[in-house]
């Protein structure tokens, strides 16, 4: 097997900021260099697809240069050539109406930098894959570094059947619905003039993409069905995710051995934490080169893979099945009033109460009054995530969104 290596140290910054789900660690680098990041993906979907370039940072905190400008194609082994536009700073995408990939064939990818520089892969040949026969669920605990055991919801995908490729990837999209616990339910005008009104952003949708590297590989010799593949686990009392509706897509994408390897080296920066001097050097995989200058390196994969995607609903009545417990808002409503502030000069009146509590980031809700004479006694506040869907979520419901309760 052919594998091309890169003795590059600065690549972990790149594997860190984009990949990990962990507190990052940042070691110095002393020779830092300005390098070419390519990011890009083909598929058999009849879809557009994209490749990203941009330029390392020298820290971590600086946001990735995007290479703009840049000629992008692709080439097959038949000679066939298509162009990718560039519809965002540093995004270039293909005609979905005029390039589908193909299983068997191999593709070469080629970039021509503002300044001239020459970029080219290894031909990567697209692998057949397989279908996702289905997406299951079941409850399960996990045990956590520090020995505490967490609850909740485990999703798993199974494919079965005869396939090329040794070698497959997982990636996923989350959707779900819900609601936040107290609404704003009223506008404070003066104390004098709290009015109603309705209420409004209650209910949202979220959305979120996987960050880990789930990779499986068949044995040689063995039939390759994978049964329950573990794909994702939600700590039910730690997310609001479960509370109305979810709905999750699973992909699966074959890679070739090389490919396997790339991302295999990613999982094993990924998971090292902290600890990466005993991984120094780190040789990273790649298959893209310089044209223009061999010696320069090179970093990111392009990928060619052939994919299939499976999506389910998990309605709420499926979660209470399973008797696992939900999460609970933390949102605790605070009653302020100007009595709470005696030893205030000038004294506090309603008003003051309202700029000042509103400062900190909170969300004025409605007044308590007296039962009997009406007469305001507080004004109560919550945090803004408590009060507004839209401080996490959005109002929009996905296109292929159905309700099932």
């Amino acid at each position: 097997m052919k594998i091309k290596r890169v003795l590059i140290p600065v690549f972990l910054f790149v594997a860190f900021s984009l990949l990990t789900c962990i507190d990052p660690y940042y070691p110095q680098i002393d020779n830092y260099q300005n390098l070419l990041v390519v990011d890009a993906l083909i598929t058999d979907e009849n879809s557009s697809y994209y490749v990203r370039l941009s330029r390392t940072t020298e820290t971590p905190s600086e946001t990735p240069d995007a290479v703009t400008g840049a000629q992008v194609s692709v080439t097959d082994n038949l000679g066939n050539t298509r162009v990718f536009t560039e519809i965002l700073a540093g995004l270039y995408k293909s005609d979905s109406t005029s390039f589908t990939g193909s299983r068997g064939r191999a593709y070469t990818l080629h970039v021509t930098t503002p300044d001239g520089k020459v970029y080219e892969s290894d031909p990567s040949t697209l692998y057949g894959g397989r279908d996702i026969d289905t997406v299951t669920y079941a409850s399960d605990r996990v045990t956590r570094d520090d020995g505490e055991i967490v609850e909740g919801l485990r999703i798993y995908a199974d494919s079965k059947g005869t396939t090329e490729s040794r070698y497959f990837r997982y990636t996923y999209v989350e959707w779900w619905k819900f609601s936040i616990p107290y609404p704003k339910g009223y506008v404070y005008i003066t104390q004098n003039n709290i009015y109603e009104i309705p209420f409004a952003n209650v209910t949202c949708w979220k959305t979120n993409k996987s960050d880990n590297i789930n990779i499986q590989s068949r044995e040689p010799g063995t039939d390759g069905d994978f049964i329950k593949k573990p794909v994702l686990f939600i700590p039910s009392e730690e997310s609001n995710r479960l509370l109305i509706q979810y709905c999750i897509e699973i992909s699966q994408l074959s890679l070739s051995e090389n490919e396997y390897e790339f991302w295999d080296q990613m999982k094993q920066i990924n998971e090292s934490g902290g600890d990466i001097f005993d991984k120094q050097p780190f040789q990273v995989f790649t298959n893209i080169h310089s044209v223009s200058d061999p010696k320069e390196k090179v970093l990111g994969y392009f990928q060619v893979s052939s994919i299939s995607r499976k999506r389910i609903y998990i309605t709420k009545t499926d979660v209470r099945n399973l008797g696992i417990k939900l999460y609970r808002y933390p949102c605790e409503l605070i009653f302020a009033s100007p009595a709470d502030f005696v030893n205030s000069v000038p004294p506090m009146t309603f008003n003051m109460v309202y700029s000042y509590y509103t400062s900190l980031n909170l969300t004025f809700i409605g007044p308590q009054r007296d039962e009997m004479t009406q007469a305001l006694k507080a004004l109560i506040f919550v945090d803004n995530y408590c009060a507004d869907c839209t401080m996490t979520g959005s109002l929009h419901k996905p296109d292929f969104w159905i309700d099932l309760e």
